[in-house]
């Protein structure tokens, strides 16, 4: 109750003080006045309003809040007996924050470092936990440590302000901070995982240390593709009326000015939280529920913190999510500079459409680079089908090179839902399409995904 009075006595105090510098600022004439008076009341309410959400959100998120909903949520996927978390210094007095699943033996692999997606973090992988301990941790023949890191200026790691202009600087703020996580570490060698736009991350960190990549597993990354030809006129077409234009302008204008999904939940103030957990148990209302409120909890926090590594997302990504410089033009040197170990992993749902990761395992027939799929997930597939993700993470790491045990082109394309057959792969479908077609989709998924991973 105190911080919702906090919250409106300052929301009061601001919009009056703001209110009455507007008005002593426009009302130089009577007509100024008579013209302005109303339009300046508003959007002296807008301005107050803004800036006392911001306000309620700076009392209400806290680091401590957001480190006490981690271990709630790994809590309640009976995670937490089976890491131990951790901050590591990297000096400038920056911090990444971690979970470590330590081998139950001497180890004797590589161990697995997980790097989240966009505006997530380890609280996003506690349902993975007890079964990365369980295959992974703890397995008969070679045990390995598992790490999953918050990359810098997410989750609970250090939150510096993003000063990163070029995507060569945006990729360096991120990989040069896991390498040096790396050195504290004592991690010679990795098996690198990342997620959506933690595997290009990934991607880019084994670029610039591919002596320290053993295995590249990216896990339905963003930014495998070229921005299809005359996509822009697609879209334009599409949305054509004037409230479509109007729309379309300015999602692409809020884009380019770094305006993130983490800015509208600060702004939107004490509905922030509430539409998190809409979100939350709307995009996840099939998988178990037990862990929805708290994992809701957790996402809601992550975003309401001073946002620092978000920012990242317009520098990377164009609007629509096409990479300003695509993955599919940097496999060759990857290749070239000794990482050839590149393993893809989609849900068979996915919005990132797992036919791009096919266009590149044709582009280099030479290479063996399997495309695995999990069954009943989409984007999000360590959440959706926990179980699903590590089994294909395990494929994924016991699959050798030249082994033909991996999906096949031809096998993987029977897999494509038909709904999504019948569209070229380079038609803008939303990701709302895709996620409506959730259902639909898996009626016609056949089962040799199952088979592969039985």
């Amino acid at each position: 109750m105190l911080v919702r009075k906090t919250f409106h006595s300052q929301t009061n105090r601001r919009m009056l003080w703001f209110g009455a510098r507007l008005m002593r600022y426009v009302t130089g004439t009577s007509f100024t006045r008579a013209a302005l008076v109303g339009d300046g009341v508003l959007i002296s309410a807008a301005a107050g309003a803004l800036m006392g959400s911001r306000a309620y959100t700076s009392l209400s998120a806290s680091e401590g809040d957001l480190r006490q909903a981690e271990e709630q949520v790994l809590r309640a996927n009976g995670a937490l007996k089976f890491v131990r978390l951790r901050d590591t210094e990297i000096g400038e007095d920056l911090k990444i924050h971690s979970a470590h699943i330590p081998a139950e033996r001497s180890v004797g692999s590589a161990p697995l470092v997980i790097m989240p997606g966009y505006a997530a973090g380890v609280g996003w992988y506690s349902r993975n936990i007890p079964d990365l301990h369980a295959k992974l941790a703890n397995h008969h023949k070679n045990p390995r440590d598992v790490h999953v890191v918050d990359w810098l200026g997410t989750g609970l790691s250090s939150r510096p302000k993003f000063r990163a202009e070029s995507v060569e600087e945006t990729e360096n703020f991120f990989v040069a901070s896991l390498e040096k996580w790396r050195q504290k570490n004592h991690i010679d060698q990795m098996v690198l995982c990342g997620h959506s736009l933690g595997g290009y991350l990934a991607f880019a960190y084994a670029e610039q240390y591919p002596h320290r990549v053993k295995k590249l597993v990216l896990s339905s990354p963003a930014g495998v593709p070229h921005e299809p030809l005359g996509y822009k006129e697609k879209i334009q077409a599409r949305w054509s009326s004037f409230t479509g234009r109007l729309m379309l302008n300015t999602v692409i204008w809020l884009w380019e000015k770094g305006v993130t999904p983490a800015s509208f939940i600060r702004y939107a103030g004490p509905w922030g939280e509430g539409l998190v957990d809409k979100y939350i148990s709307r995009r996840f209302r099939d998988s178990h529920a037990d862990d929805l409120k708290h994992l809701s909890k957790y996402a809601y926090l992550n975003l309401a913190l001073y946002g620092s590594g978000e920012y990242a997302l317009n520098r990377i990504l164009k609007p629509f999510a096409w990479a300003h410089k695509p993955l599919c033009d940097r496999v060759q040197g990857l290749f070239e500079i000794g990482v050839q170990d590149i393993n893809f992993i989609y849900g068979t749902t996915d919005w990132m459409d797992h036919t791009h990761a096919l266009e590149v395992k044709k582009a280099f027939p030479s290479y063996d680079i399997p495309v695995w799929t999990v069954p009943n997930a989409g984007h999000q597939l360590h959440v959706q089908n926990p179980s699903g993700f590590v089994e294909t993470v395990v494929t994924a790491l016991d699959h050798k090179q030249g082994d033909a045990s991996g999906i096949t082109i031809s096998h993987t394309e029977e897999l494509r839902p038909k709904w999504m057959q019948k569209i070229p792969s380079d038609a803008p479908i939303g990701r709302a399409e895709r996620e409506r077609a959730t259902m639909r989709a898996r009626k016609h998924a056949t089962t040799a995904v199952e088979t592969a991973h039985a």
